[in-house]
């Protein structure tokens, strides 16, 4: 009989360690980022509707707050384990926002070349 309290699925041997973990969620933020900032050289600001520029220019003001929270997310481990939970969070929410935001530019870039 499976273990009915299983969240996980019988597709682990071994749960995910954490630090491979946390090793994808900053390689998704990177590459998340790299394309926002291609894109943002590319794209003249002229070219986005105040609705569109909110969410570049939000998820450009994430981006700078997610290093500070980190910053001191990890000074904060030595004292709270908890702390690598609010640090992977803020990575997702950031991966997410970047992850939007450059969908919203890539819909203006095919618009100014249509």
């Amino acid at each position: 009989m499976s273990d009915p309290f299983n969240i996980v699925g019988d597709d682990f041997e071994a749960p995910p360690k954490f630090g491979d973990a946390f090793q994808a969620a900053v390689s998704r933020v990177q590459a998340a980022l790299e394309r926002f900032e291609g894109l943002a050289a590319q794209i003249p600001v002229e070219a986005y509707t105040e609705e569109e520029w909110r969410i570049v220019e939000r998820a450009d003001e994430d981006v700078a707050d997610a290093v500070e929270k980190a910053e001191e997310g990890f000074i904060a481990v030595a004292f709270d384990s908890h702390a690598w939970y609010r640090i992977m969070e803020n990575l997702e929410q950031v991966s997410l926002r970047l992850e939007g935001a450059v969908g919203v530019m890539e819909r203006v870039r095919e618009r100014l070349a249509g």
